[in-house]
């Protein structure tokens, strides 16, 4: 994997908040968010979810696979970079010494750990993620169209996940349909209590190593993270919603969507403030209990999620953060154009589950859905920022 690093340096853009490995913007989420969402599209039975996930990441990592790649790479050198490329965003190790006669098998997955984690016991293989990310891979090294079925999981008990590359697709490979989209940035109006030093924070976070070990995966402040594109964030979850609508539901979508991300911070964030992390880098600048929230924004700007900031603040009660540009507003944009409704619901639950984090009382299981939160503005809207208010219910 070593071999390959200088392809995968991570790049910055403190101007846009934005994290970039070879060419894609990709966003910091971990286990609990990555395997939640899955659960959610893959668990509601009025759409084909299982297709909605792998053709997400089949089209993302036909580009991403592609943009690591060198012209002087043999055949064997793409699959081992696609193999690094894996290992190094934290979804595991592959190991593809059968490609040849189509078998990859995997000795470790973050969406194993994910699941494992979060939902118990289950027999069914869950890496439909890995199975697009190979279909991806495939068509990036080959120009091959084919598709790969996870016959073997660790989650049923496996040594490791297997799969299997089946001939005969039909459908051509899903790419993206991406229309260019330029949006001047407002600047900020308020920054918070002056003895949390969001700039300080942003840089300490972005300058750390994470990235998968030797094992392809990324454990840091008490869960396994992930470094996902964008685009297949906003494909999957643009999808979903789609498709639900169809059959009356997009309500019920969008709901399920902004639960799992106010679960996401409550335990990705909870994780984050117990760290060692936390306690030398943020801990210092708290002096008072409604700081952690300001520590807590700072830490998600530098997590890819954009540039968000809190506009105004009653603690306890009522909070009204601004996202400058997100990239779930980014996203829709780039992918769909405007839309009539507000787009981001990542942030929108992400910010009722940090109101829930820091002034909430009891287990995390007591604390989700004591804040409620709504989207008022939307870049998607044609607005100039995203606007989310949540009070206390």
């Amino acid at each position: 994997m070593s071999s390959y690093a200088d392809r995968f340096a991570l790049k910055y853009n403190a101007e846009q908040y934005r994290r970039v490995i070879a060419g894609k913007e990709i966003i910091l989420h971990c286990h609990h968010y990555n395997s939640r969402i899955q659960s959610t599209i893959e668990g509601t039975p009025q759409v084909d979810g299982k297709k909605i996930f792998s053709q997400a990441a089949e089209a993302t990592f036909t580009e991403h696979v592609a943009s690591a790649l060198r012209p002087e790479d043999s055949v064997a050198q793409k699959w081992e970079v696609a193999g690094a490329l894996y290992g190094h965003l934290g979804y595991g190790r592959l190991d593809f010494s059968s490609i040849d006669s189509g078998i990859v098998t995997a000795p470790s997955s973050h969406f194993v750990e994910g699941w494992s984690a979060g939902f118990g016991q289950r027999k069914t293989p869950v890496c439909t993620f890995t199975e697009g990310f190979l279909a991806g891979a495939l068509h990036a090294i080959t120009g091959e169209s084919a598709q790969f079925v996870e016959r073997e999981c660790m989650i049923g008990g496996a040594k490791a996940c297997r799969f299997e590359r089946v001939n005969g697709r039909n459908d051509p490979v899903h790419g993206l349909s991406k229309q260019s989209f330029a949006h001047t940035q407002k600047k900020k109006t308020f920054d918070g209590p002056a003895n949390v030093d969001a700039a300080k924070i942003v840089s300490a976070l972005v300058g750390m190593p994470i990235h998968g070990n030797d094992e392809g995966l990324i454990p840091a402040f008490g869960v396994y993270l992930a470094n996902t594109p964008a685009d297949f964030y906003n494909l999957a979850s643009i999808r979903f919603i789609e498709e639900m609508e169809r059959h009356g539901l997009g309500k019920t979508a969008r709901r399920l969507l902004v639960s799992d991300a106010e679960t996401c911070a409550m335990n990705t964030f909870r994780g984050i403030m117990s760290s060692p992390e936390w306690a030398g880098l943020v801990q210092p600048m708290i002096q008072k209990e409604s700081d952690n929230l300001f520590g807590i924004v700072a830490v998600s700007n530098a997590l890819g999620w954009g540039n968000w900031h809190v506009d105004t603040f009653q603690p306890g009660r009522v909070l009204r953060i601004e996202s400058l540009n997100g990239y779930e507003a980014y996203g829709f944009r780039e992918l769909r154009g405007t839309s009539q409704s507000p787009q981001c619901f990542m942030l929108c639950g992400v910010a009722a589950g940090i109101m829930a984090l820091v002034f909430g009382k009891g287990t995390v299981e007591d604390r989700i859905g004591s804040y409620g939160s709504s989207e008022s503005e939307c870049i998607c809207c044609d607005k100039p920022s995203c606007v989310f208010t949540v009070e206390k219910l």
